[in-house]
């Protein structure tokens, strides 16, 4: 039967920063296949992985320590798309159906993700989640847009919802495919951070604009806590600091804002993003996924 993978990359984390993630699978009862790709990482922490079931997928060079190093000039943001397609690439996939990928040091599962896609997937091929915020209304997203594709594509785009490209999920290949396009895109732009800007430019195009299921927090799939309201309140990002120096901007930012804003007392959600860009939060999150 066919199982499900979770992935994740991770470049200079130690357990202490993944073991939120690798935990809250575990006690989310997922029970597909679960593979890091990593590097820049000691060898303490490649074999706690391994120790927790964690298929540890390492590229670089080892070193004498047991650890893994690269000397990259590149942006890891954007490397590790070319990272999990190149593992995906070489799995049969007759033996998976859904690939969830996901960022890691900010990222918890409050849900099995395989109950979510099995019953909301559909007819779709893919998902992925809302920020709640247009790029037009989000001033770092907006300049970083800008920045990657230059003012005619900046134009065509900014009125679009911004899509979080660290919470991705859908069938297999359609998955696998889709972070090769993320990549190749991504590569010899103005700027090094441009992995969420090229997302959702290919989003907004065939094929994927038609098999693509563009979740919001009504859905439960993934929660964005960075441009939520909590997020704001604790300063997050350029709209928090915005709010913190004149108050007023938060009313403002409150009717920009074209989402349900997810109770961070009852966050019902499958992935759980950004969580520790909400005051208090982080310990809460921290002492349900910390050591098991």
């Amino acid at each position: 039967m066919a199982k499900d993978i979770i992935i994740g990359g991770a470049s200079n984390y130690s357990w202490d920063q993944l073991k939120y993630w690798v935990n809250s699978i575990v006690k989310s009862g997922f029970d597909g296949d679960v593979i890091l790709i990593a590097t820049n990482i000691t060898k303490e922490t490649i074999d706690t992985l391994s120790k927790k079931g964690v298929k540890v997928s390492l590229y670089g060079k080892k070193q004498e320590d047991g650890s893994f190093r690269v000397d990259s000039k590149g942006a890891p943001h954007v490397e590790r798309f070319f990272y999990i397609w190149n593992t995906l690439n070489q799995l049969d996939k007759n033996q998976y159906r859904h690939v969830i990928t996901t960022d890691t040091r900010d990222v918890v599962f409050g849900k099995n993700p395989s109950h979510w896609l099995k019953n909301n997937l559909k007819q779709n091929k893919l998902v992925c989640s809302s920020e709640g915020l247009t790029y037009q209304d989000e001033p770092w997203g907006n300049q970083n847009l800008l920045e990657a594709f230059g003012p005619f594509f900046h134009n065509a785009l900014k009125g679009n919802l911004i899509y979080n490209v660290g919470t991705i999920a859908g069938e297999f290949e359609y998955v696998k495919d889709l972070l090769l396009m993320i990549f190749q895109v991504s590569i010899n732009r103005p700027i090094p951070i441009v992995d969420q800007a090229v997302f959702n430019f290919l989003i907004q195009q065939q094929p994927y604009k038609d098999i693509i299921y563009k979740a919001t927090n009504k859905d439960g799939w993934a929660v964005q806590l960075g441009t939520s309201l909590a997020g704001v309140k604790s300063g997050s990002g350029d709209i928090g600091k915005i709010c913190q120096q004149n108050p007023t901007e938060l009313i403002s930012y409150q009717m920009k804002y074209k989402d349900d804003q997810p109770d961070t007392d009852n966050l019902d959600f499958t992935i759980i993003h950004q969580y520790d860009r909400v005051n208090g939060l982080k310990d809460k999150i921290e002492k349900l996924y910390g050591d098991i």
